[in-house]
């Protein structure tokens, strides 16, 4: 039933479209929902398809650590026509803050850190590996991990002139050393918050230096892999080293920048289930094991300083957790509820407010299935 409802939609949105390209805003009208009540959900996406303009998306919905919906819908690839599919991988951006959030946390678990260790100079994690001023400009010896974690840094942030987009030829280590030679921090760590990528790219040498594996491989052998995730790597900068199974961003900006190097902060690719299948383990919910301890995971999601809505990797709210990113031509979002829900959902365009449309998705009126999808 459900492969013949999605069929139908997928029929009126393409006739909507066209092969070639996505419709105007407000062109896609699904038929009325009815049932079980997930026609609902498919009229939700495919209406913010089509107001925001973007080709594909997925999306995938647990409960109570169960996957209980995933969904494919429109085009991987809007040029040549390959549709979307639920297995297709997509950039998750900032999202990837999460990740390696918990990778930190299990660091902190095996006694390896602490997060109020400092990061820099001669009593930090990454001694005077970076930067070639000595001593350190003013503030970079007292940053800590936690500061990192907390989006606490001191500057470094995106809120104008985001660091981690200058110098495209630098890799991340290059630029880390770059960023700490040439772009002054403004106020003592821990002082006030400002989101900053820089934080994480730092974290992410943070986690190379303590197990001297590459982050990436990190990662995949001690997060992703204990759950069952073996699709998820770094992205590549262009159209040519797209991933296999990997979805076409569609915005001229997408394939001009090194994304590669933004592995800790933003460079992992996955799907939407990895995503959910990933985020139960780490819920705080007995339904399915836990990679961390409940004490870790209380800590990972409660805010350390004033800033009562960014906890350690997790924005906050309540008993609502989540994390959302942006790259030119990809959005992605994550949420997790105190009510047992965990979902994921990407499109492969540029657009607004994807997180009001997961919301929307979670709080419809619908009858779940029961069975486990995982």
């Amino acid at each position: 039933m459900i492969n013949k409802r999605i069929a139908a939609f997928s029929m009126l949105f393409i006739a909507l479209i066209g092969i070639g390209g996505c419709s105007k805003k407000g062109d896609v009208k699904p038929p009325p929902s009815g049932g079980d009540g997930l026609e609902q959900v498919d009229e939700l996406v495919y209406r913010y398809m089509s107001q925001q303009g973007v080709p594909g998306a997925t999306l995938a919905v647990s409960r109570d650590g169960k996957l209980v919906y995933a969904q494919a819908y429109g085009f991987a690839d809007s040029e040549s026509g390959e549709r979307m599919k639920t297995d297709t991988r997509s950039r998750i951006s900032s999202i990837s803050k999460s990740i390696t959030a918990v990778a930190i946390m299990k660091l902190m678990e095996e006694g390896k850190l602490d997060l109020d260790d400092h990061v820099f100079g001669d009593d930090g994690i990454l001694g005077n590996d970076f930067g070639s001023q000595r001593p350190y400009r003013q503030y970079v010896t007292d940053l800590t991990i936690k500061h990192c974690l907390s989006h606490h840094v001191g500057g470094w942030g995106n809120a104008s002139n985001d660091p981690t987009m200058m110098r495209d030829d630098l890799d991340a280590q290059q630029l880390l050393s770059y960023i700490i030679d040439y772009v002054p921090l403004s106020n003592p760590p821990g002082t006030s918050y400002a989101y900053s990528n820089v934080g994480f790219m730092i974290l992410g040498r943070v986690i190379e230096k303590i197990t001297q594996k590459t982050y990436e491989q990190y990662v995949q052998d001690e997060i992703l892999g204990p759950v069952g995730i073996t699709g998820m790597e770094i992205g590549g900068n262009t159209l040519e080293e797209r991933k296999p199974g990997e979805s076409r961003y569609h915005s001229a900006g997408a394939y001009t920048r090194n994304f590669s190097r933004r592995d800790a902060n933003g460079g992992w690719v996955a799907t939407a289930t990895d995503l959910v299948r990933l985020f139960v383990h780490v819920d705080g919910v007995a339904t399915v094991p836990d990679l961390l301890e409940g004490t870790t995971i209380q800590t990972m999601t409660t805010p350390p300083f004033d800033y009562q809505r960014y906890a350690l990797g997790f924005n906050i709210d309540g008993s609502t957790w989540s994390h959302g990113g942006s790259f030119p031509g990809s959005r992605s979002h994550w949420i997790r509820t105190g009510s047992g829900v965990c979902a994921a959902i990407m499109v492969n365009g540029d657009a607004s407010d994807l997180q009001s449309l997961l919301e929307n998705i979670i709080s419809a009126p619908v009858e779940w299935p029961n069975e486990n999808l995982f």
